[in-house]
C-alpha cells in the first residue's frame, strides 16, 4: 500500500502523499498540470510567504483571528519563507488560471505545519485551515499579483546594482582613453573621428538611463491592491484590514507600500507589471547594442578591426584548434533575446483581461521574474568576465585611424566638400592615406593638418 493519507475537498476524496506538508488542491494540482518541469523562483515564494504572515498578523490584530493559532500560522509562514517546505512548493508554473494553485498550495503547507505546531496531524486541519485561517482575507485574485509585485520589487536592487557594475567599469574605460582618437563608424563606415572615451561613455550612458526608467517604473510595483479579495471590493475583509496589511507589509518587508485608489481596477489592469517589463526590454535592447560592438571591435584577431582584446574565456572551436569566441557578449544576447521573448508574453497576457479579472498572472510572473534574473546574472557577467579585463589595441585603432577616410569631414570646412570628395576618391584609388593626399597636392601643411584632424 502507498505511503499515502486521504483528504477530501469540494470534489471529493483525493490521495496525498502522508508525509507532504501540501493538500488535497495542491495534488490535484500536481496531477493535472505536468507541463514544463519549471516551478515559481524562489523570491517568489519568499513574497508568497511574507503576504501569509502579514495577513495573520493583520487578522489578529483586528480581532478576527485566535492569537494562539495566528502564532502557529506566523511561525510556519516564516519556515515557508526560509525554504524548508521547497520540496513540497513545486507546482508547475503552467497551471490553472489566476495562480490559485500557488496559492492554495502555501495555504496548504503553511496550515499542515501550524496544526503540527499546535499537536495536530498533516490533513486533518483540526486547528488551522488552508482556507478559513491561513487565507482569512484574502483571494488569489489578489494574492498572486501582489506578491509579484513583491517579488520583483525584492530583486530590483540586485539588478539595479548589476547595472551599476557595469556602468563603473564602462566608466574607468572611458576615462583612461579620453583622448585615444579612432575611427567613428556611421552604417559600419568610416565616417567621423571619435575617442574611444566617448564611445564607451555612450555605452555607460545607455545603462544608466535603462537603469533609472527601471526605477521609475518600479514605483508603481508599491501600489498593492490586497484587501481587495476576489473582485477588489474587498468581500469577506474585515474594514480596516487593507490599510493595516499594507501597514503591516511595509514594516514586516522595510518597503514603503500604499494602497490603489481602485482595487477593482487592479484587479484586471496588470499594466504595472506591462511598463515594468516594457523597461526590462528597453535596458535588453541597450545591451544587445553594446554587445554587438564589442563583438565587432573584439572581431579578429588578424583579419578583423581587433580595437579591443576581450578577455579568453574558454575554447571556441570543437574543430578549429587556437580559436577564441567572444563567448561572454554572445552569451548575454542570448539573454537578451530570451527577455524580450518574455516581454512579449507579458505584453500579450496583459491584454487578456476580461471583466474584473486577468487570469494569466502566473506568466507573468515567471516572465518577469525570470527576465530579472537572467539580466541580473548576465549583466554580472559581462562585467566580470569580459569589461573588468577588457584590452584595448591601442596601436591597431591608430593603424586604422591614419588608414581611413575619417580625417575627411574634419577637412571639408576648410577645402570645401567638393574638393574634400575628390581627395577621398583619389586617396582610395592610389591605396594612400589622406594625409598623403593632402600634403602631396600642398593644400596644407602636416602641422595644419594634424591640427584639423585630431582635435
Amino acid at each position: 500500500m502507498k505511503n499515502i493519507r486521504i483528504e477530501e475537498d469540494s470534489m471529493g476524496k483525493v490521495e496525498v502523499p502522508a508525509e507532504g506538508y501540501y493538500g488535497g488542491q495542491t495534488a490535484r494540482a500536481k496531477h493535472n498540470f505536468q507541463i514544463s518541469g519549471l516551478s515559481a523562483p524562489a523570491i517568489f515564494r519568499q513574497a508568497l510567504g511574507m503576504v501569509k504572515l502579514a495577513a495573520a498578523q493583520t487578522n489578529t490584530s483586528l480581532g478576527v483571528l485566535d492569537k494562539k493559532l495566528s502564532k502557529a500560522i506566523i511561525q510556519a509562514a516564516e519556515e515557508f519563507i526560509e525554504g524548508k517546505f521547497d520540496t513540497d512548493f513545486t507546482l508547475d508554473m503552467f497551471q490553472a488560471g489566476a495562480g490559485t494553485s500557488y496559492n492554495m498550495n502555501a495555504n496548504e503547507i503553511i496550515a499542515n505545519r501550524a496544526n503540527e505546531i499546535l499537536g495536530g496531524k498533516k490533513g486533518e486541519y483540526k486547528f488551522v485551515h488552508p482556507n478559513n485561517h491561513v487565507n482569512m482575507g484574502q483571494s488569489t485574485n489578489d494574492v498572486i499579483p501582489t506578491v509579484t509585485r513583491i517579488a520583483a520589487l525584492l530583486s530590483l536592487p540586485g539588478l539595479l546594482q548589476a547595472i551599476n557594475d557595469c556602468e563603473t567599469s564602462l566608466e574607468k574605460i572611458a576615462k583612461t582613453h579620453a583622448k585615444l582618437i579612432k575611427v567613428g563608424r556611421t552604417h559600419l563606415e568610416d565616417a567621423v573621428p571619435i575617442t574611444l572615451g566617448q564611445e564607451f561613455d555612450s555605452y555607460k550612458e545607455s545603462l544608466h538611463k535603462a537603469g533609472e526608467f527601471l526605477a521609475n517604473q518600479s514605483e508603481d510595483l508599491q501600489t498593492l491592491g490586497i484587501g481587495g479579495t476576489a473582485v477588489g471590493t474587498g468581500i469577506n475583509t474585515h474594514p480596516k484590514y487593507r490599510e493595516t496589511m499594507v501597514r503591516n507589509l511595509t514594516k514586516l518587508i522595510g518597503l514603503h507600500f500604499e494602497s490603489g485608489k481602485n482595487l477593482t481596477e487592479m484587479a484586471n489592469n496588470m499594466n504595472a507589471f506591462l511598463n515594468f517589463s516594457a523597461a526590462l526590454r528597453s535596458l535588453a535592447i541597450n545591451t544587445l547594442n553594446i554587445c554587438s560592438d564589442l563583438k565587432l571591435m573584439n572581431m579578429g584577431p588578424k583579419a578583423g578591426i581587433a580595437e579591443i582584446i576581450l578577455p579568453e574565456v574558454q575554447p571556441g572551436s570543437s574543430i578549429m584548434p587556437g580559436k577564441v569566441n567572444p563567448s561572454i557578449p554572445e552569451c548575454l544576447e542570448m539573454i537578451c533575446m530570451q527577455v524580450l521573448g518574455n516581454d512579449k508574453v507579458i505584453e500579450t497576457a496583459c491584454q487578456k483581461s476580461n471583466f474584473e479579472l486577468n487570469v494569466f498572472c502566473p506568466i507573468i510572473m515567471w516572465n518577469l521574474l525570470q527576465s530579472m534574473k537572467i539580466l541580473t546574472n548576465g549583466l554580472k557577467m559581462l562585467n566580470d568576465f569580459a569589461l573588468k579585463d577588457l584590452q584595448v589595441n591601442e596601436k591597431q585603432i591608430r593603424k586604422l585611424f591614419e588608414e581611413s577616410l575619417c580625417t575627411a569631414t574634419s577637412l571639408s570646412p576648410k577645402l570645401g566638400y567638393a574638393l574634400t570628395a575628390e581627395i577621398v576618391k583619389s586617396a582610395l584609388k592610389k591605396e594612400i592615406t589622406i594625409r598623403e593626399e593632402v600634403i602631396a597636392r600642398k593644400l596644407m601643411s602636416e602641422k595644419e593638418f594634424e591640427k584639423i584632424t585630431m582635435s
